[in-house]
This record gives C-alpha cells, structure tokens and sequence, in this order.
C-alpha cells in the first residue's frame, strides 16, 4: 500500500518535475491541469467509495499521468509510465501499486478503454472540463498549446469543428461524473451548437482579458493599511486609535517574522525548488519594505503630531526625561535603582563576538568613550519591558486630573549614564531585531509532531533575522558597525523612530476615561437556549445559531459545564486550535473526566504562537484521562467542532456544534463568528464521522451535508460555482456572496472571473488578502469587493450561492487559500434550517450595505471609503447587526430575507 510519507514525496516531486522539465508552450498540460485532475480524481474516488489504498494509486496516477510531456507530446502516456515507474521504485512502493498505477495511466490515452473502477475515476476526472463552466476557455489554451507544438495555425471553424466532435463522442464512465457534469457538459454542447449556426467570422470565442491577480504580500499590506486608517479616523475614539496603532504594529511584526522571514529563507533555495514551491523573487522582499515603510512614516506623523497632541488635551501625557518635574524626576531614579538596574544586562560588542539578540526584545545601542581615551566602545543593553511593564505611571500633583506617563525607555535613558560608571556616554538608540518564527520541524528527528514541536519551541528564539528595526538617528557608523557583526543583509534594515514595538500600547495603564473608548457592547441574551443553560432541550426542538460576540461564548462553556455534570452525558469530542489563558472550556473538560465522562480533544501543536499553550492544555487534559490526539504532519487541523453523546430513552443521542471560530472566551469578545448547533440527525452523524477521522486518518469519513478539506472542500465549491453559470446561462437567478479574511487561491479566482464572464453577479467581503482584482472588463466586470475593517475583527466565513432561487448558505472554519483548502482539515456546513438560513442572509446585506466602514477594494488597491462624502452611522454593519439581532431576539417579526420572499 503507498503510505501518506511517500504520497507526500510524490506530490513535491511532480512540483519540481514540471517546474524543470515541461516547456511554457504546454499552457493546458501544465501543472494547474495536473493539480485539477488529481482534486477531481480524490474526490471522484471517495464519492465511488474506493478504498483508502485505491485512492492512493489513483492520486498518484494522477500526479503522474501528463508527466510524460516532458519527453513526447504523442505517445506521451508510455513515458509518464515509465517516469512514474522509477520514481516509485525509488521511494520504495511496491511492484503491484506500480503496475497499478500504470494501468490507470494509460487508461488516460484517447480512444482507450478503461477498465475498472480506478481507471475510470482518473479517466473521467481527466476529462472533467468537458463538464465545466470554463470548458470553452480552457479549450482555447489546448489550441494555443496545440498550435505552438504543431507549428501551425489552427483556424477557429476548424477548432469549433473539434470540439463538437469532442463533446458528441465523449461520455463519462462513473455515475458520480454523470451526475456532477452532465448538465453543464450538455450547455457547452449548446454553446458550440449555437456558435456553429452563427457567420463564420463569429465561431471563435468571446475574447476575454488576461487574468490579473494581486499579489498575496502587497494585498496583505493594503489589509494592515485599512487598521491604519482605523487609527487616522478622527471619528475613531482616542484611545481606540491608540489601540488600532498598537495593532497595525502588531500585525507587521508577526509578518516579518513569518512571511517575510520565509521569503527570505526560500530565496536561499535552488531555483528548481523556488519555481517548484511558487516561491516569489527576491525583489519582492524589497517592495515589501518599500511600501511598509511609507506606511510607517504615516504612522510616526500621526503619533507624534496628531495623537499625542490630543492625548495631551485629554490630560494623558508621555513624557520625556527633558519635561520632568523634580519629584518625577527622583521617582524615576529610585524606581531604577530598586526595580530596572537589577534586570539590566550589557554585552560589548566587538569583532568576533557578536552578542545574541533575542526575538522581538528591545535593546539599546550604546557608544561609550573610556574617560581621558579617545577610542569609543559599542555596548547592547536590553530593555526589560517583558518583565516590568513597557510605561511608567509617574506621580502628579494631589487632586490633578492628569496621568503622567513614561516609556520605560526614557527612564532607562535618563539613568544610563550612573550604570557606566568611568565612561562617557555619547549615544543612545533603540534596536530590535525580529526572527524567523516558523517552527522547522526537523524530519530527521524521531518522534511524533507532539514532541517535534517542543523541540522546534526551544528554537524560535535563534530564528535567522527577519527584520531589524533601527532609531533613524542613530548615526551610519554605528548602523554599519551593528550590520557587520550581526551579519545583517540591507534587505534586513528598517529605518524607524525613536520608540520600537508600539504594540505594546494595548497594555497602556490607564484607567477611567470612558468618553474616550468606544461603547462597551452589550452581549444580547439568547432567551431560546437560556444562555447555555438549556441547550439539550433547545436543540431538541430546532436549530440555534449563536453569533459572537453578539452572543456571549459563555453561553457555549455553560453548556459544557452543563454537560461535564449531566448524568445522562456519556462523551465530549472537541477540536482546540487556539484556548485562552485559563482555558474555562479545558477547564469543563477536566470537569467532564472527573464525572466519569469519557472525553476525546484533537489539540493542533502547531498553531503558531499558540503552540505552548496547546501543548500545556493536551499534556493536563491526557493526565486527567481524556485522549487526546495531536497534530499530523504537513496537515493542520483547523475545523472547530464538538459534539455531546447522551443516553436518552435507552438510546445514544448526539448533539454538535460546528462554528467558523476558535473555543476561546479571550478572543470571542473582539473576533464576530458564527456557530451552528444541532440535533439533526445526518448532521451530527457527519461530525462523529469526521471525528473518527481524525483518530484514524484511514477511516474514510462518508459525508454528503458537510464539505471537509482536503479531500472534498475544493471539488463541492467548484461545483456551486459552475452550477451558478449553469442558471446564468439559463436565464435562471444567479449570484454568489462570499465573506472570508482571505481570498488567494488561483484556481478558485479563476472560477469566479469564469462566473463573471458568464454573467454571475459576484460580491465578495474580504477583510485581508484578496488575490482577485475586481471590477475589470472583460475579466471581473460582475465582481465587486469590499472590505469591512472596525472595532470587532471580522472573522466569519460564509459562502451563499442563489442555486436559482434556492439558496446555498454554507458557513466554514476555511479561507479560499491553497493552505485551509490542501494542507488543513477544515469542513463547511449548510445552514439547513429557513429562518436560520434568512437570517445569515440578512447579516450578509448588512455587511454589504456598509457606509462607514467599508472600503472599496479597487484595481490600485487605495482603500477608499465606499462613500467618501455622508457616511450614514445607520449604516455601520457591526452597529447594525447588534441591533438587528437585539431585535430579533425580541421578536420583532421575521427576518427580512424571509420577508423579501
């Protein structure tokens, strides 16, 4: 049986083969051909219920079944035979997989016969677009492909005359492909019907502008632009724009630190593996700093001339050691003396010994001049706001009404000068470096993910250089000096201000000041469930739908804590991705354990900066005997499900809830999510079935309401995106309206621009990276974009699809990104009930309807408000969904999509 290990070496090997050896004439048979047929072969596969060992071999012959182009265009399937034999019997699979493997290849050339269930599964997913939206499109590409290995032109009535001929002969062999492709293979059929009546001067296709995409990093900057405008609102409470500085500067330091630090690392590869993993060049890293930087020059003007000056005005004051009154100037040293000195370490750097700058810690730079010499020392000494606290609330006068604040900097800067007792000191400037904070899990090492984890932990911190942020008026002597004996490259360098990691503002220590904080919300009572208190009998009734933080998540650990002590309660299965400090859902769990209940928890040690906590939460929950089960490698599990078994009436009955966001009470106030609990019957059996997936990744999971990632997330959207241009086409109602932080995928965008051009209307809100540029002629001229950033983080994904009057609306834990849809397992889930299903409905319009905080995601990527002139605040979707909620709650009527119809 091939082995998920040596599927694995598969899939990077035909990456790197076809980024080597097959020619850019190949525009059809290239490695996006390749990817598809493999997708659509899995998900064939599991829908004709092939065994776990079937879909290895029919995947891998997918992988390998064009590979031959490399060697000869006719013919070609004898040479993917024989490249696939040797790669396989290097990697050790055994000769009858090999055979078998070979067989489904060539049941992949024309005219021949396969035979079999595998063979058919790869024939027909080979043949798939012959049942897809953008057959036509892709059939202009084979004609290209065609013409440039031909060397000759091929006419566009001869090419239609091709495809007709193609369509009328070809016939899927599987029921599954029948079912999923026949009705749109019969419209392409009429499509080219239609063009063949037509002049000949007309039989060639609508022409179409080229695909355009943004790219993922310069998106990912627009994003964090659009938290900066959040702060550079002067609608925007004082201390909310405070906040919103303190986030943006959080935001690009974790970017540096995992993105940029990537770039960086993979532009060390070989250029095969940078082609073969789409790594971008190396210049990009330069626009990144490039447009990061003119962000942060914005940033510093609007610190230092907007909002420290109306701080000021508020009687809020950070003041430097020049403006200090007397008293506050003694305070500051005895507060050294008794609480920084004893903290403080220094380290002289020289050639040769170059100190170790820990991760994202600030430092000074010092020069130093020996008293009577002329020779100057350069000293690092560490500023340890970790431990102490990054501000300094300093003493005012009795009954003053004013808060007096120092950056633990300036303090350490006014008493620098007494630690270096026989020196002069004659520079002073704030550093920091960030490193590489992915985790390398050493493949070497022996172990489970559990324990390659912890050892990766201990690493983090020696991380190779990501970004190093420097005071601008530190002189170029200094800069260069710290560059050589830090081996920094120039791609390493920012230029910043006098103050480093401003995130730390969201610890700022001020009390009080109500006016000027947005409005504490009020989290809306769910009187149906009595918040949590009676969820069993609630969902034995319909449905619930809780919206964070509208809702409070409390209502989710009190139906925990309900069900750790009910009786008839016999298992708890629950997935954590990322848990609170003080976790109260681990705290139910352990609950649970102690009533006897049995307990099962999937624990991801691999959710980056939250791997420590996992790890702590996995190991107390396994002593306290639930089972435990963690990480796979190369495959996150990122899907939030729980679901209760309890004994009523002499029978086990299930309970689940499916949500798009994490089980954490700590981020549930500021992140808006969804979560779907039910009783249905097909539903929870679907989550049990996902569940024994996760603790046997050999049991196949049968799943036809939940779509789950990696296996057939990908091949369902592709399916309700070409039934939307089936209806288009029709004269039927089409339209599609996606929510999600992140839109990257290409293979899915292009689906979209497909839709576009078929006359789908298309709205998308993406609040971070969107890779698709709306709006274009000819291209996505039916797509509009807009993104919602404001005081609560948009979090929720929905995907609705108008399926001609019927609605779709599916909720998800998953972004359109190559990672949640190949490398995570993450699953959708249909809002089934009406009422539920209209109100998802109406949550979207809100959100659509946005006047205040949302901004146009235009071709330059600029940002601009939807409406630049009156901003309606009835319009500010987060204001507006409380307050339709509110109503709701209180019975107001029905919701308005149900009104509507």
């Amino acid at each position: 049986m091939i082995t998920e290990a040596q599927l694995e070496r598969c899939r990077l090997h035909i990456r790197k083969w076809f980024a080597a050896h097959i020619p850019r004439t190949l525009c059809f048979h290239d490695l996006e051909h390749t990817l598809a047929v493999t997708h659509m072969a899995t998900a064939l596969g599991q829908t004709e219920e092939l065994s776990r060992a079937d879909l290895a071999v029919v995947e891998v012959a997918a992988l390998f079944h064009d590979t031959g182009y490399a060697k000869a265009y006719q013919g070609h399937e004898e040479e993917s035979v024989g490249i696939a034999r040797n790669f396989l019997e290097r990697i050790g699979v055994g000769r009858r997989d090999q055979d078998r493997v070979a067989a489904c290849i060539r049941a992949t050339r024309a005219g021949a016969r396969p035979r079999g269930k595998l063979q058919e599964v790869l024939r027909d997913a080979d043949s798939a677009k012959a049942g897809q939206a953008d057959f036509i499109h892709k059939s202009e590409l084979l004609k290209k492909e065609l013409e440039a290995v031909q060397r000759r032109k091929i006419s566009s009535t001869d090419w239609l005359a091709e495809n007709l001929a193609y369509l009328k002969s070809h016939r899927f062999h599987t029921r599954s492909a029948r079912t999923r492709f026949a009705k749109q293979k019969a419209q392409n059929l009429h499509l080219l019907h239609e063009r063949a009546k037509a002049p000949k001067s007309q039989h060639g296709p609508i022409a179409h502008q080229q695909e355009r995409f943004f790219d993922r990093d310069l998106s990912w900057l627009s994003f964090n632009d659009r938290v900066l405008q959040e702060a550079m609102d002067p609608a925007v409470p004082l201390l909310e724009r405070l906040k919103f500085l303190a986030i943006y500067s959080s935001n690009l330091d974790e970017f540096y630190r995992v993105r940029v630090a990537s770039l960086r690392s993979l532009a060390k590869l070989k250029k095969l593996d940078r082609t073969a993993l789409e790594v971008p060049p190396g210049k990009r890293v330069d626009q990144i700093n490039k447009k990061a930087l003119a962000q942060q020059e914005r940033f510093g003007k609007l610190y230092r001339e907007e909002l420290l000056p109306a701080l000021a005005d508020q009687g809020i004051h950070f003041l430097t050691p020049q403006r200090l009154s007397k008293v506050q100037t003694a305070f500051v040293r005895s507060h050294f003396t008794r609480y920084v000195a004893p903290l403080l370490h220094t380290a002289t750097v020289r050639a040769g010994n170059a100190p170790f700058i820990e991760d994202r810690k600030l430092y000074f730079a010092c020069r130093l001049k020996p008293k009577g010499r002329s020779k100057e020392h350069l000293v690092l000494v560490n500023i340890p706001s970790d431990e102490l606290g990054r501000f300094i609330v300093l003493p005012t006068e009795k009954g003053s009404q004013r808060t007096d604040l120092m950056y633990l900097d300036d303090a350490i800067r006014l008493c620098l000068g007494d630690l270096f007792t026989g020196f002069k000191l004659t520079a002073c400037h704030a550093i920091k470096l960030s490193r590489d904070a992915e985790l390398h899990l050493d493949e070497e090492y022996l172990g489970n993910v559990k324990e390659k984890v912890r050892k990766s932990l201990r690493k983090r911190s020696m991380g190779v250089p990501a970004r190093f942020l420097y005071d601008r008026a530190m002189p170029d002597s200094m800069l260069r000096a710290l560059r050589d004996l830090l081996a920094l490259t120039k791609q390493d360098l920012v230029a910043g201000g006098r103050y480093h990691n401003f995130s730390d503002l969201l610890g700022l220590p001020l009390k009080g000041h109500r006016n000027l904080r947005d409005k504490p919300l009020v989290p809306i009572p769910d009187p149906v469930t009595h918040n949590g208190e009676s969820t069993f009998q609630a969902l034995r009734q319909k449905d619930v739908l809780w919206h964070f933080p509208y809702h409070d998540f409390g209502n989710v650990v009190r139906w925990l804590q309900r069900a750790a002590r009910d009786p008839h309660v016999r298992h708890i299965a629950i997935t954590l991705y990322r848990v609170a400090n003080g976790s109260e859902v681990c705290k139910a769990l352990l609950d649970a354990r102690a009533y006897g209940k049995r307990v099962t928890v999937f624990v991801e040690v691999q959710a980056r900066f939250d791997e420590r906590s996992n790890l702590y939460w996995g190991e107390t929950l396994e002593k306290a005997g639930a089972h435990v089960l963690y990480s796979y490698e190369n495959l996150k599990v990122h899907c939030k499900l729980c679901l209760i078994e309890r004994q009523e009436r002499g029978r086990l009955t299930r309970y689940a809830y499916l949500g798009t966001g994490n089980f954490n009470e700590r981020t549930s106030t500021v992140y808006t999510d969804m979560a779907l609990l039910t009783h249905r019957p097909r539903m929870t059996r679907e989550v049990a079935e996902v569940f024994q997936h996760l603790a046997d990744r050999t049991h196949r999971p049968a799943l036809s309401q939940l779509l789950m990632a990696p296996t057939s997330l990908r091949v369902r959207l592709d399916a309700l995106i070409d039934k939307e241009v089936e209806n288009a086409r029709s004269g039927r109602r089409s339209s599609i309206l996606l929510k999600l932080n992140n839109l990257e995928d290409r293979a899915l965008i292009r689906k979209l621009y497909d839709a576009s051009n078929a006359g789908v209307r298309i709205r998308l809100i993406v609040r971070g990276i969107c890779c698709l540029v709306p709006g274009v002629e000819g291209l996505s001229e039916n797509i509009e974009a807009i993104s919602i950033v404001d005081r609560l983080l948009e979090h929720t994904r929905v995907y609705a699809f108008e399926n001609g009057g019927r609605p779709v609306v599916l909720l998800s834990s998953a972004d359109w990104m190559g990672r949640n849809l190949d490398r995570r397992i993450e699953v959708a889930f249909p809002v089934n009930d009406q009422e539920l299903k209209a109100k998802v409905l109406d949550l979207m319009e809100i959100q659509w309807q946005d006047q205040v905080k949302a901004r146009r995601i235009d071709v330059r990527q600029t940002n601009p408000y939807r409406n630049e002139g009156k901003r309606d605040p009835r319009s500010r979707a987060q204001t507006a969904t409380h307050a339709y909620l509110l109503s709701r709650q209180q019975g107001s009527g029905p919701p308005r999509s149900a009104v509507r119809k």
